[in-house]
């Protein structure tokens, strides 16, 4: 596996991710304001508490959602990372909850909505091929 060098993509992704959660703060306020004129001042109150509520509730449950679908996946003989990703999304959803704001909520329930959680794990395009190579060599065994 080649290391990643100053000037690769990874370095522009996290830059950009850096950004934006700079700016969130920003964006935030702005929305804010913009939903307390659109809808009053009560209304906004209560829905900025009405989001944390929910996430609170829903990074209580997430673990055991999840832990449930690892299990039954692992008692099927199936590798659980559709489980595990499905159990991160929902984390990350309620923890986008927590924060104030109405930003970081439409972006929580993105991904709590399911086809597009699901469009969000496979990303567009057809799928790598399987490469499937017989395994070569001299094996012994060790047995008692």
């Amino acid at each position: 596996m080649a290391a990643t060098k100053p000037g690769d993509g990874g370095d522009r992704v996290i830059g950009r991710l850096l950004r934006f959660v700079a700016f969130l703060p920003l964006i935030e306020v702005v929305v804010i304001v913009l939903v307390w004129h659109a809808i009053g001042p009560w209304w906004t109150l209560g829905l900025l508490m009405a989001g944390p509520i929910a996430g609170l509730a829903l990074v209580r449950l997430s673990p055991v959602r999840t832990f449930g679908h690892v299990r039954a996946a692992l008692s099927e003989g199936r590798v659980p990372g559709d489980a595990m990703w499905e159990g991160a999304a929902l984390g990350l959803a309620g923890l986008l909850l927590l924060f104030p704001g109405f930003f970081s909520d439409f972006l929580a329930l993105v991904l709590l909505i399911g086809p597009a959680r699901r469009a969000l794990r496979r990303p567009p395009g057809p799928p790598p091929p399987a490469v499937r190579e017989p395994l070569e060599g001299r094996f012994r065994s060790y047995r008692d």
